[in-house]
């Protein structure tokens, strides 16, 4: 059985039965929105106009949107295995005009085709939602077989030991920002809650992972208190 697979389910979890998903994004990550437009920016320039994206964890649709808008010629498929996630991206994507160059798949990565290889890929915010048993390198291994060779891969986790003095502060500067941004207490500890429980690892063991999975020139483009991204390419 394929380990791509999460434990924690956002068609059921009580956060989202009282709050809107981009208004609790916004609130509990710092420089959310610029993490998507330096994703855009440093795929505008490392591959063509014409260009297909595979974009997982595409729920919620700020990649779709935000690449879509940029970049007219990009045709992009988005894998998500949340009903309730792809039903507000189907949304976006019809609001913003994308449909007919956006293709939404519910289910998990390992499920798409092997062809056609796609030129870049983006997992962005969701793959700390996945234990290190062997599913964060399936689910990178899953993406690397579906890129072409040289393609670029952009990767934003949350990446810290949970056994380190600095896990501790980010998670009250967490929840503070939150606060500041308007959620209420019981929200902010209910995610509270849900962070303590994800399986964030390392910055070393994320590019120990992505070298596995047949990524090189793993180069860190952002970080926000446990937040950080990486761009890595696909080897031959």
């Amino acid at each position: 059985m394929n380990k791509e697979q999460t434990r924690f389910n956002f068609d059921s979890n009580p956060i989202f039965e009282t709050i809107d998903y981009e208004v609790a994004a916004r609130s509990f990550i710092p420089g959310y929105e610029s993490i998507f437009n330096m994703a855009l920016a440093l795929l505008s320039f490392s591959v063509s106009e014409q260009s297909h994206l595979l974009i997982v964890a595409a729920g919620g649709g700020m990649e779709l949107t935000t690449f879509g808008k940029a970049q007219p010629h990009w045709q992009m498929t988005g894998v998500d295995p949340s009903a309730k996630m792809l039903a507000i991206t189907q949304e976006k994507v019809a609001i913003h005009g994308l449909k007919n160059r956006v293709k939404l798949h519910q289910g998990l990565t390992h499920e798409l085709p092997l062809t056609p290889l796609y030129d870049a890929a983006t997992c962005i915010l969701a793959m700390h939602f996945l234990p290190d048993d062997g599913a964060k390198l399936s689910l990178l291994q899953s993406i690397s077989q579906r890129l072409k060779i040289g393609a670029k891969f952009i990767l934003v986790d949350i990446c810290e030991e949970k056994s380190s003095e600095s896990f501790n502060d980010f998670l009250l500067a967490y929840k503070y920002h939150a606060r500041h941004l308007g959620l209420s207490p019981e929200i902010v500890e209910e995610a509270a809650t849900n962070v303590v429980h994800i399986n964030c690892i390392s910055e070393e063991r994320t590019i120990e992972l992505l070298q596995e999975a047949n990524f090189s020139k793993v180069t860190r483009f952002f970080t926000a208190l446990w937040f950080r991204g990486w761009i890595a390419t696909k080897n031959t």
